[in-house]
Formats: structure tokens, sequence, C-alpha cells
């Protein structure tokens, strides 16, 4: 068996040698680093511009990150802000309709009080607080009752631009409300006159809110635009004794009845009687 030599085997490198050469090579790159030699500079330039895209991008990355963040808050703020500026314009508009309301009401009983004040009556002011839901049907129920010194069959008045104006008679009455049925109902009948030709006849009322003046002789001049007035008497037992002069309606057009004898007009009412919320009971007066 041949055996190798000694002049075959390789030299072990020296361990301790090994690392005085790593430490003394980390030494030199750290004194490197260090320094603030051109070489260096050179290889710190090249570095920046090696990671400046890099820094750019996360930078506006950040920024990106930081305006949605700040979007997001400004999209709250303005959701809080709308909704207060909503809530506002509410109470705004409900006021502003309340005001209106009361500026109405006040009209209203400024040509009531104007009333009270042309007519020699003693007139009680009453609240309209319910309504038949009917056109057949045309009464309604007030304020004010037996308590205040409404009785049966006192006629009630409304303001037609500031003149006093029929409406019809009270029905029934309780000790605290009463029903008033107005002219236009089918079974009112009231005594009138053609103010302008002095004709008298009967205001009958029609479905759906209208005036007929009825029963006027043949004879007697009735012209469109005619203002028909209460005339203040009777026309039957039953029939509701009004005071004199109380405009009723306008006549809108004239007919001959098949009689031959008598005459129709159709009379528009100075008040519509669905929008009628205030009125004057007429507790006393003088006929003229």
């Amino acid at each position: 068996m041949l055996r190798r030599g000694r002049q075959g085997r390789r030299p072990r490198p020296n361990a301790a040698g090994v690392w005085w050469f790593a430490a003394f090579t980390v030494a030199s790159l750290l004194m490197l680093l260090a320094s603030s030699t051109e070489p260096v500079r050179s290889v710190q330039r090249a570095a920046s511009q090696f990671l400046d895209p890099a820094r750019q991008v996360v930078g506006a990355a950040g920024q990106a990150v930081s305006d949605t963040i700040a979007a997001l808050g400004e999209i709250g703020s303005l959701r809080s802000q709308n909704e207060e500026l909503r809530t506002r314009l509410a109470g705004a508009e409900q006021r502003l309709a309340e005001l209106t309301e009361a500026t109405r009401e006040n009209e209203r009983l400024r040509d009531l009080l104007g009333i009270t004040r042309r007519l020699d009556m003693e007139l009680l002011p009453v609240r309209v607080t319910g309504r038949e839901p009917s056109n057949f049907v045309w009464e309604v129920t007030v304020d004010a009752g037996t308590t205040d010194g409404v009785q049966v069959g006192m006629p009630v008045v409304g303001s037609a631009n500031g003149a006093g104006a029929l409406v019809g008679t009270v029905v029934d009455a309780a000790p605290e409300a009463a029903r008033v049925r107005f002219i236009v109902d089918t079974r009112s009948v009231v005594a009138a006159l053609d103010q302008e030709s002095r004709a008298l006849g009967e205001i009958r009322g029609q479905a759906g809110g209208q005036l007929t003046f009825a029963n006027v002789p043949l004879t007697e001049p009735l012209a469109v635009g005619d203002t028909v007035v209460s005339a203040g008497i009777s026309v039957a037992d039953d029939a509701s004794r009004y005071p004199t002069g109380l405009i009723i309606g306008r006549i809108q057009a004239v007919e001959p009845d098949a009689n031959a004898v008598t005459q129709t007009g159709f009379v528009r009412p100075a008040l519509n009687p669905s929008e009628l919320e205030r009125l004057l009971i007429v507790l006393d007066f003088e006929q003229g």
C-alpha cells in the first residue's frame, strides 16, 4: 500500500489570521464610510439617486393616504352641516307657515270686526270646528252654543270683501256648540230682493253649493250682474226671518220658467261656503 507523503498535503490556514483579516476589512469599510472623501461621497450620491424614486413613491403614497383621511373628515363635517341646515330650513318653513296662517287669521278677524262696526246688530264671533263631508248637506259646527246666548233660528253672517253677507241660520244648539245650515243647502229658503229692480223672490240652495232666485214674476226685470240681498221677510212658516240688506250673491243667468208666469235667476253666492272659517251669529237686530 502506498502512502501519501507530506509534500502532497495542503497547508491549513491559520484561524487566528483569518479573524484578524476579517476584522481589518470591516474596520476599513467603516472608516471608508465615515470619511468624507470624494469616493465616499460619490457612493453616497449614487445610493441617494437610487433610493430617491422609492422615497418619492413612499412619500406620495403617504400624502395620498393623508389626503384621503382629510377628505373623509371633510365629508363627515359636510354631512353634519347639511343635516343642521336641513333642520334649520324645516324650522324656518314651519315658522313661515305659522306666520302666514296668523296673518290670514288676523285679516279674517279684521274683516269681521269691520262688519260688527257697520252692522247695527248684536253679533257673536264664532269659529267653524266641524263640517259635513258632502255636497248635498251644507252644515257646519261652531264653537259657541246656548251658554253664549245662541238659539235655533238665529241668522249667521260673514264678510264679503268687508260687507255683511248672509251665510245661513242656526238649526241646532247645545250648551257649548251649535249647528249652522248654509243658504246653499237644498233645504234652505230665504226671501230675497233684486237690489236693482226690487223684484222679490226666493233664494233656494242647490246641490253643489249654488243658488237659484226662484218664483220671480216674469213681469219683473232681472239682469245678469244684479245683486241679490235678503228681503227681511218670511217666505213660509218654517223659514227663518233674516235682517234686511245682507248680500246673498250676483245673478249669473236668467231663464223663464215652463209655466210662462215666473222666471229663475241663477245666483253665484257672495261667499264660498267651503272656505268659511270665521262667522258671526246675529244674537239680536232691529229690522229697518
